[in-house]
C-alpha cells in the first residue's frame, strides 16, 4: 500500500499533545472527520486525531474507551462507552462503569454526559433526523427522540447499526456472532437475513445501496434489506471498522490500529495510519 495524507493533518495539536505509541490505539471503533479534514478516531484509550502517517495525537485530555462515536448534523459527537474515571463526573457510587451517551461540541477536546451514565454502555450509534438508535452492549436498542425521552426497542446483540437513508424504519444489525439481523419496525423486532454473509460493519449508503465488511476484509453489497448479498471487492485482511463518508470515500481499519482508505470504491488502498512499532 502506499501512503496518504490527510487533510489539514498538521493543525489542531500543541507541543505538548501525548503521541499514540505502538498498541495504544487498540481497537478502533469509530471514525469521523474534523472541520479541517483531519481524520478523528475512537479508540480504547480516547479520542486520536491522525496528524501523519504514523503520528496520532490524543485530542484533548480525557481518555475514554470510546465504543460508539457519531457525527451530528451541527458537526457534534456523540459516543458511549466506558468513562475515564480519573474525573469524578464520570462516576456513579454502585453503577457500572458506562459512559451512557456523551456530546462533544469541540471536536473532543471536551465532554459532557447527556444521559445514562452508569446505565448504558453504547456500542453503536446511528442519527434519524432529530431522533438517535443506540445499540446498547446488554442488546437492547433504544430510541431517543428530539425532546431527549428514551424508548426501549427490541433486542439483537448489535455490534453496529445501519439505517435507510429515507426509511429510518428500516434497518440492519451485524451481531457478535457474525449473523446478519434485519428490522422493517424502526428496531421493534428482527429477524435473520437468510443466507447473508459474515458481516461486521454495515453502511447503507443509498435507499438501493448497501455495503458491508466481513473480517478478511471483503466488500459485499445488497440493494434491498434482506439481500441478497454479492462479493464487490477485497479489501484489507483484519477489518474492524469500516465507515463511507460524505465523499463517498471508504475508510477502512484493521487490527492493531492501522486505518486504511480507498478513494475509488475499493479498487485500491491506501495507509491513512501506521502505528509505530511497539
Amino acid at each position: 500500500m502506499t501512503a496518504l495524507a490527510v487533510v489539514g493533518a498538521a493543525c489542531g495539536s500543541g507541543e505538548s499533545a501525548y503521541v499514540a505509541r505502538g498498541g495504544d490505539l487498540g481497537h478502533i471503533h469509530d471514525l469521523a472527520l474534523a472541520d479541517d479534514g483531519a481524520l478523528l478516531v475512537a479508540a480504547h484509550t480516547g479520542l486520536y486525531r491522525i496528524e501523519g502517517i504514523d503520528r496520532a495525537v490524543l485530542v484533548g485530555a480525557e481518555q475514554h474507551d470510546l465504543m460508539a462515536m457519531t457525527t451530528e448534523a451541527d458537526g457534534s459527537l456523540l459516543a458511549g462507552g466506558h468513562p475515564d474515571l480519573r474525573y469524578d463526573e464520570y462516576s456513579v457510587p454502585d453503577r457500572p462503569r458506562f459512559l451512557g451517551l456523551a456530546r462533544s461540541d469541540d471536536e473532543g477536546k471536551s465532554w459532557e454526559v447527556l444521559d445514562l451514565l452508569g446505565d448504558a454502555d453504547f456500542h453503536a450509534l446511528v442519527p434519524a433526523g432529530d431522533g438517535l438508535y443506540a445499540a446498547e452492549t446488554s442488546g437492547q436498542i433504544w430510541y431517543r427522540d428530539g425532546e431527549n425521552i428514551w424508548t426501549r426497542l427490541g433486542e439483537v446483540e448489535a455490534r453496529d447499526l445501519a439505517i435507510d437513508p429515507e426509511d429510518p424504519s428500516r434497518q440492519l444489525a451485524p451481531a457478535y456472532d457474525a449473523v446478519l439481523w434485519a428490522s422493517a419496525d424502526g428496531a421493534n423486532t428482527w429477524t435473520v437475513v437468510e443466507g447473508a454473509p459474515a458481516l461486521i460493519e454495515v453502511e447503507w449508503i443509498e435507499p438501493d445501496r448497501i455495503l458491508g465488511v466481513d473480517e478478511a476484509g471483503t466488500v459485499f453489497e445488497a440493494d434491498d434489506l434482506g439481500g441478497p448479498w454479492t462479493d464487490l471487492v477485497a479489501g484489507p485482511e483484519g477489518a474492524e471498522t469500516f465507515w463511507v463518508d460524505e465523499q463517498g470515500r471508504w475508510w477502512l481499519t484493521v487490527h492493531g490500529g492501522g486505518v486504511t482508505r480507498s478513494d475509488d470504491g475499493g479498487q485500491t488502498w491506501a495507509d491513512v495510519y501506521v502505528p509505530p512499532p511497539r
